[in-house]
């Protein structure tokens, strides 16, 4: 590429989740895409660590997760809560790196003017939690797992999930591309096309296969992969002049 390397991806797991949400993604989005899961405190590596459930914590973690060279284009991927985090963080790029995002793509997200219970509510019910994890990759814990280890973190979470979208005063100056699984009942369609009204920039949706929990499926990364060349193509045509 023209540019300080290749396309930079920042992605931003969803609720209760990892990096892990994002494992084979270097390697099927291929060598022109640098993959970086952005992992938040409170799980995984980072289990012992203080959960954020605020928008000043975000900043802090942002400013340190986000290390990006002014000459060096990226995107950002959220998913989900990932998918608010992403936002915040496109719409006050200025905080947090030299240069704008080049795309934003945001995934089964409900947009921050529209009502989710779930979220909203001072303190989800545990079964309403239960139910928001059905399809995710806990699934296959018991039930007495989940309450003890997995509910805290989705709790705190959702508790940041609120305090984004509470926060959410303007849109990005960036490209919106947001997308939706064609089986998800809690991001629909109608629900993403909500995100036009939260960037100045050119928006497009797109849906493919998958429940709530698409960042699995190979449609998302085969969308992304060709999505992330034709970008990284453009950016190498306008740093050689043409």
């Amino acid at each position: 590429m023209g540019q300080d390397g290749p396309l930079r991806l920042y992605c931003f797991h969803h609720a209760a989740a990892g990096k892990l949400a994002f494992g084979p993604w270097p390697q099927l989005l291929g060598a022109s895409v640098e993959v970086v899961p952005v992992l938040l405190p409170g799980r995984d590596a980072r289990f012992n660590e203080a959960r954020i459930t605020d928008v000043a914590g975000l900043h802090r973690e942002l400013r340190t997760a986000v290390d990006h060279p002014p000459a060096r284009p990226y995107a950002l991927y959220g998913h989900s809560l990932g998918g608010l985090v992403a936002h915040h963080l496109a719409a006050r790029w200025r905080q947090f790196a030299a240069t704008a995002p080049e795309l934003l793509v945001i995934g089964a997200s409900q947009p921050p003017d529209t009502d989710v219970p779930v979220i909203d509510a001072e303190s989800p019910t545990e079964e309403a939690m239960l139910e928001l994890i059905r399809h995710s990759s806990a699934r296959t814990l018991s039930e007495a797992t989940l309450r003890r280890y997995v509910l805290p973190v989705l709790r705190d979470d959702l508790m940041l999930a609120r305090a984004l979208r509470a926060a959410a005063e303007r849109p990005a100056d960036v490209p919106l591309l947001a997308v939706n699984g064609d089986r998800d009942t809690l991001a629909d369609a109608r629900a993403m096309a909500g995100w036009s009204r939260w960037t100045t920039g050119p928006f497009t949706t797109r849906t493919i296969t998958g429940d709530h929990y698409f960042v699995r499926e190979r449609a998302l990364t085969t969308l992304l992969s060709d999505v992330l060349r034709s970008l990284a193509t453009g950016l190498d045509t306008a740093s050689a002049g043409v």
